[in-house]
């Protein structure tokens, strides 16, 4: 994975930076649960959502440098606005395989997000139990497992700090097809 490209992908998609208030959080982790973790998440229609709403397509290739695994089988990726937040958002899903199994993974990326609030806010809000943290240069990857909708989901946070606290996040699911 090549996350240190997050943000200057992120830039180059979302002009605007706008840093999110502690208190616009809870929707962004619901953007993330809505998009990701729901029941009806899925890679077929969340590619079937994209197309309904208008989402702006990437580049051919472009989301795999975010996704969550390597080794896709496929993948795609939008640039998405949402009512809730006030820049776009990267949102992309792709088929892979997970020690030797078939997984579809779905990924929400954030310019700016208040990191703290974020992880409070969805360890509040889910029943995720942390499984790892890693730190990854001047970035930390946590991996959480979940039971979202009726399947085993695991969730993978990468994100970097900026000296004010918040700073860009891909938030992303991984779960059996």
């Amino acid at each position: 994975m090549r996350w240190r490209d997050l943000i200057a992908f992120l830039a180059a998609v979302s002009p605007s930076s706008i840093a999110l208030a502690a208190d616009d959080v809870s929707e962004v982790v619901e953007v993330f649960q809505r998009t990701c973790l729901a029941q009806s998440s899925s890679f077929d229609a969340i590619a079937s959502a994209a197309a309904a709403e208008g989402w702006k397509p990437l580049p051919e290739g472009d989301f795999e440098r975010l996704a969550p695994l390597e080794h896709l089988d496929s993948s795609s990726g939008w640039i998405a606005a949402d009512r809730a937040l006030p820049d776009p958002v990267v949102i992309g899903v792709t088929k892979a395989r997970r020690d030797g199994r078939p997984v579809e993974t779905c990924t929400v990326a954030f310019m700016k997000v208040p990191i703290e609030p974020f992880l409070n806010e969805f360890s509040d809000s889910t029943n995720a139990e942390k499984l790892s943290e890693e730190p990854e240069g001047t970035w930390t990857s946590r991996l959480y497992m979940l039971i979202a909708g009726d399947r085993k989901q695991f969730v993978k946070l990468k994100y970097a700090r900026s000296p004010d606290g918040s700073g860009p996040m891909a938030a992303s699911s991984i779960a059996e097809r």
